[in-house]
């Protein structure tokens, strides 16, 4: 069973937790991609990577070096805006922006896109023809986490897919495992097992972190609270994603999707 990795390419700041305001420092975004990048190359493995249309613009250099290195490059919006705050207009400007940026970088157009936050949730009715509309033929943004949800690509609208985000079944109710705050508190042979189990049952698993994650160190001077929630064992993703590459078969999505 081949498998999704997925990287979120923001800056620390993008967060719910810091909303944008880079007040400790821009991080270390271009050399994280870097550090990213070497690992996949390393395992031989091929992801997708979602930017912010505002990144690519800034680092073109690093949107050409992600498509140069056979990978997927897709949307992450153009600023990590929570959907929740847009109006339909604002949100179809977003996507459309995103776009420009990431072709303009790259030179690539990107087929799928993934809502900053999860943000999605709760407003699939009204945006989900948005992004289609853009020119996007995937979304991977909605967790299956209700009874009877798909956990498997499908068919949200026709003429657009939904590769959700991977979960767990728990009392009939699914729970996410294989990223961001889940994927720093987890034990790995928890993930190894939880992965191994949608594999057995015919479900490719979707593994996400983000670029400012693989950081040496959090930025100084940060809040205790919001350093302990967003940080705590931040250390441990590029161990467990490591690992993860290295016990299972993986691939961008659009190489699943196409199959």
């Amino acid at each position: 069973m081949r498998n999704a990795v997925t990287i979120d390419l923001e800056e620390w700041h993008d967060t719910v937790l810091f909303e944008g305001n880079p007040g400790n420092g821009a991080g270390n975004f271009a050399r994280n991609v870097e550090d990213i990048l070497a690992l996949l190359e390393r395992r031989g493995v091929k992801a997708t990577f979602f930017m912010l249309g505002r990144l690519a613009a800034a680092y073109p250099a690093t949107a050409r070096a992600i498509v140069s290195a056979g990978h997927e490059l897709a949307s992450h919006g153009q600023e990590h805006r929570s959907l929740w705050r847009l109006t339909a207009a604002e949100f179809a400007e977003d996507l459309a922006r995103s776009r420009e940026s990431i072709k303009a970088a790259s030179g690539v157009e990107p087929a799928g896109y993934r809502a900053p936050t999860w943000s999605l949730k709760g407003r699939e009715a009204e945006f989900l023809p948005l992004i289609r509309a853009a020119g996007f033929s995937y979304d991977s943004s909605l967790y299956g986490l209700g009874p009877g949800a798909p956990r498997g690509p499908y068919q949200a609208l026709d003429g657009l897919l939904e590769f959700p985000p991977s979960v767990a079944r728990c009392c009939g109710l699914g729970l996410p495992f294989l990223g961001g705050t889940f994927l720093r508190w987890a034990g790995l042979d928890f993930l190894k097992g939880r992965v191994a189990a949608l594999n057995r049952g015919g479900l490719p698993a979707v593994l996400y972190f983000h670029s400012w994650e693989f950081d040496a160190a959090p930025p100084p001077g940060l809040p205790f609270y919001k350093r302990a929630v967003q940080y705590y064992n931040v250390n441990s993703v590029p161990i467990k994603a490591d690992a993860l590459l290295a016990a299972f078969d993986w691939g961008p999505m659009r190489e699943i999707l196409n199959k």
